[in-house]
Formats: C-alpha cells, structure tokens, sequence
C-alpha cells in the first residue's frame, strides 16, 4: 500500500511498503519525486530513520536530475504557455534595446520552449531563445541575450568572443556566467510572501541551534521574532531561496536605511552614499556548506546594481568567524564596530560595487 509522507525538508516523499521488496531503497526520479522502498517486515519508522540518514543523497541526486532536466521543473501545458506569450512580448523588444545600444545585427528571433540551453545563434545571425528565459531574473535575461548577440560578431567562444562580451557586460560576464550557472544547479530566488513565514522561522531556528553550538552569542535572545519577520515581508524586504524546489535560505535586503549605523567606532564607513543593507541571513541545516550564503550576497549586490545603488553594508557578530571571512573574500571591507538597539556590539562591513 502507497502512501505520501510529508517531510519537512524534502516535502512529500513516496512511501511503498511490498512483500515482494527485499530491503529499504531510496530513488529520485526525474520529476523530483522521492520514492522510499522497504519489505512488509519492516517497519515505517525504521524506514523513515534510514530517509533521514540518506537526506544529504536526496538533494544531490535532486540537483543532479535539475540540471539534466534545466529548472527540473515540470510546468503543465497553460502553464508552458503563459511564459510563451510572456517571452513573445518580453524578449523580442529586450532583444532589439540591448542590440541598439551594443551595434548589433541580428536576424529573426524565435521563441521556443528549449530546456537544454537558453538560446542559439545560427550562421545567419538568427536567435532562438528558450521560453525558460523567464523564469531568470531580468539581469540574467539580458546576460543570455547579449551573449547570443556576440555570436552574431564570433560564431564561436574564442578569446576574442569573451573579450566582447565581458566589454558589454561592463567586466561583469565571469561573474554572470556563475549566477546563471548558479540557475542551472536549481537555485531560485523570490520574494517571501506570508505563507512561507512558518518555514522561515525553521531556518531562523536552524540558524539559532548552529550559533549555539559554534559558541556565538547571537540570535541567542529569541532576535528574529515572528512579527520581525512579517514585518520584513510585508514590507517587501524578505527574500527565499529555494534549493531543487524546497525553501532552504532566507535574507533581507534593504533600502531603507539602518539606523544603528548612524554611530560606528573604527575606521568609519567608505562613503556617505545610499546603500543597500543585508540582515537576517538564515540557510537551512541541511544546505549549509553548499555556498548558499555567498549566493545571496551576490543577489543582494544584484538589486543593489537594478536600484542604481552603488553600495552594500551589512554586520555580522565578531564571532561568527565563517562569514567575517566571507565577507572579506568578497571584497567587503572592515569599517568598525556598531552598536545594536539591544545593546549587543556588530562588526560592521561594506563594499563599493562596481558600476
């Protein structure tokens, strides 16, 4: 007999108690679906105790299968239109904006519902661009378009190919090319909305439970609360990550302004510019160590680059040695110290983007 486990990680999970099943198999299919085998003669706990020891496998097989499958995401067929009829109105003027201001020709453009790879240009400088183009955010639609209008100039990826459109992505197509390879691996970035507020507060307490067990003293009086948290939702300031569809890392980026930066003791901040701030980064137990944190600073610089910000700060307890170092392998540099409403001291960080 079948029946769905929920579990609250890897979400619904297949299970399929068989007589003729001789022990506890694990599998992944290409849907994403996770399916859990075991004898007659076993129990369920038992083999839900061996899910939980082979959780680490599922994800990577689950990445494994997004990547052959491009967004591993199965879209029915209104849904496969709905992004047609996006893409049509979307791209095609996309296309012909970023070839004026670059001095390209192109010839037509057609828009197909391609999941090996986002786009082509053919020997007569036609494009073909995938429909999947808009599940990226609009800077990675414009990364892939600009990258087929360079083949219109070098049917090939010769240096001289790479030197052109790193030039027309301003030294950025190094750095592009990681976030879009980033996409491929099944990373998605949105805006939370209320119904995530339970899960978030499971990556809030997963973060709570690794300070602990690292000696740091932070987040250790209860900060964020709940209602911090849906404040930072209704105010369109919380972001979600999802990892092969499940939610597994949380951030808030912010254009407000932080007022606790008003007074810092040190060297002092770089500039008096505007800036976007980072708070209240939260990754999932079993995520961790998989780059996810770096992910979202390079997000958070993104929409600072979209909002013309030219400037990002955040803080971080002077403990928590993992991203202090982060921190400084990308680029942000070491202002001083803050002082918290509650009193608690921050080392304070900020970096000058690039424009």
């Amino acid at each position: 007999m079948d029946k769905v486990y929920k579990h609250p990680h890897l979400g619904d999970i297949l299970l399929r108690q068989r007589w003729i099943t001789s022990r506890i198999s694990l599998s992944v299919k290409p849907s994403g679906e996770v399916r859990l085998s075991y004898p007659r003669l076993i129990s369920t706990a038992r083999a839900l105790r061996f899910l939980e020891e082979k959780v680490e496998w599922v994800l990577q097989m689950r990445a494994k299968v997004a990547e052959r499958a491009m967004q591993g995401a199965d879209y029915s067929p209104e849904q496969i239109e709905a992004m047609r009829r996006e893409a049509k109105r979307v791209l095609p003027e996309m296309v012909a904006r970023l070839a004026h201001e670059n001095g390209f020709l192109y010839g037509r453009i057609t828009i197909r519902a391609t999941r090996s790879k986002w786009g082509c240009c053919t020997s007569k400088n036609n494009l073909s661009l995938s429909l999947f183009l808009m599940t990226l955010p609009t800077h990675l639609q414009e990364f892939v378009v600009l990258h087929e209008l360079c083949h219109t100039v070098h049917h090939n990826h010769s240096a001289e190919f790479h030197a052109l459109l790193n030039r027309v992505t301003g030294g950025r197509e190094k750095e592009l090319n990681r976030q879009l390879k980033g996409v491929r691996k099944n990373l998605r970035f949105r805006q939370g909305t209320e119904p995530d507020l339970n899960r978030i507060m499971e990556l809030v307490a997963d973060a709570q439970n690794w300070f602990r067990k690292q000696g740091i003293d932070q987040w250790q009086d209860g900060y964020p609360t709940q209602n911090i948290i849906l404040r930072d939702i209704l105010g369109n300031e919380n972001y979600i990550v999802e990892y092969n569809g499940i939610v597994s890392a949380t951030a808030v980026v912010s254009f407000a302004g932080e007022p606790t930066y008003a007074e810092i003791v040190g060297k002092g901040w770089l500039n008096d510019k505007p800036y976007g701030v980072v708070h209240r980064i939260a990754v999932s137990d079993e995520c961790r160590r998989k780059g996810i944190a770096k992910e979202i600073l390079h997000f958070a610089e993104e929409l600072c680059a979209e909002r013309g910000v030219s400037d990002i700060r955040i803080d971080t307890h002077c403990d928590n040695m993992a991203m202090r170092s982060l921190l400084k392998k990308m680029g942000y540099t070491h202002c001083g110290r803050i002082t918290l409403t509650s009193g608690a001291y921050r080392e304070a960080y900020q970096k000058e983007l690039k424009k």
